[in-house]
């Protein structure tokens, strides 16, 4: 019976080569954190590529903050507090977010209330 992980590796090998570098920055970012941490304890999955969304990020919390609500087990990009695209999977937020012609938006899931979530390794 494969694990989790094998599970894992097998998609990997599905991914472009961009999307493996961008899963590769987005688990470097996650080990940083939860270093700086002591240990990783995740409510939501933040993924930020680039430095566009520096422009306010206040703004994105806000829209959370507000809408999280409407979007509840989904993916959601957001670009400087404006709402771009969601999807049941980050690929398919980001790829609905790139049809807009959104580049690198943040890519951010909201668990539905009755979801358990966790994080580590």
């Amino acid at each position: 019976m494969p694990t989790v992980l094998d599970e894992i590796v097998e998609k990997t090998a599905e991914l472009s080569s961009e999307e493996r570098r961008e899963l590769i920055q987005l688990l470097q970012e996650q080990e940083k954190k939860s270093r700086l941490k002591g240990s990783l304890s995740i409510s939501s999955v933040f993924v930020n590529l680039e430095s566009n969304n520096k422009k306010n990020p206040s703004l994105n919390i806000e829209w959370l903050k507000k809408n999280r609500h409407e979007y509840a087990g989904n993916y959601v990009a957001l670009k400087d507090g404006e709402f771009v695209a969601f999807g049941k999977t980050i690929k398919e937020a980001d790829v609905k977010a790139k049809e807009k012609g959104v580049k690198n938006p943040l890519l951010h899931y909201i668990p539905a209330e009755d979801e358990e979530v966790w994080g580590g390794w």
